[in-house]
């Protein structure tokens, strides 16, 4: 019997019709039946960082940091702004910098868009300091000859897509592949 994981996706996007969601979503989708996946859809709700703040019990951020802590892999997606992070992923990160959910976590890290890429070396920056383990094999970078996403797509239209549908198949055994050696 295969081990059950749990993978935890994160859209540093807010927007109701991010690319970055209707991604998430796509692989929700189409998931292994041995993989629990939740979307966090909750950064809005976690409040500004205050290192003076750190150490109060605040209930969101005790729900971001748990729902970190419980993953066995974090799947971060991202878009850029303005040539850099976004700040709800930005405050995100920083509420979890002094209790170390992310130490020695897997993490993969696709790069959706083939021009996006100062605020993903930003981020990976950031993730590296933070102690996170970004799994290469679960790390694939969009190009314009093959993206990951399209405007105006739909979650099915995603799978049913005859180049992205097997890259998200694809992504998802590069994952279990990676935690069934850790594990």
């Amino acid at each position: 019997m295969a081990k059950t994981f749990h993978i935890l996706g994160l859209s540093g996007s807010l927007r109701a019709t991010s690319l970055n969601s209707l991604f998430l979503r796509a692989m929700d989708r189409v998931r292994p039946e041995h993989v629990t996946f939740e979307i966090y859809s909750r950064l809005d709700a976690i409040p500004l960082f205050n290192v003076d703040n750190e150490d109060k019990c605040d209930p969101d951020v005790t729900h971001w940091r748990n729902a970190l802590a419980r993953a066995d892999l974090v799947l971060l997606v991202s878009p850029e702004y303005a040539h850099g992070v976004t700040g709800v992923m930005k405050n995100a990160l920083d509420w979890i910098v002094g209790s170390g959910e992310l130490t020695d976590k897997p993490l993969a890290f696709p790069n959706l868009s083939a021009r996006a890429e100062l605020a993903q070396s930003q981020l990976a920056e950031t993730l590296q300091i933070m102690g996170c383990r970004q799994i290469e094999a679960c790390s694939p970078r969009a190009t314009l000859e093959a993206p990951y996403v399209l405007p105006d797509a739909t979650e099915q239209a995603l799978i049913d897509h005859p180049d992205i549908g097997p890259r998200l198949k694809a992504l998802w055994r590069n994952i279990e592949h990676t935690l069934s050696v850790s594990h």
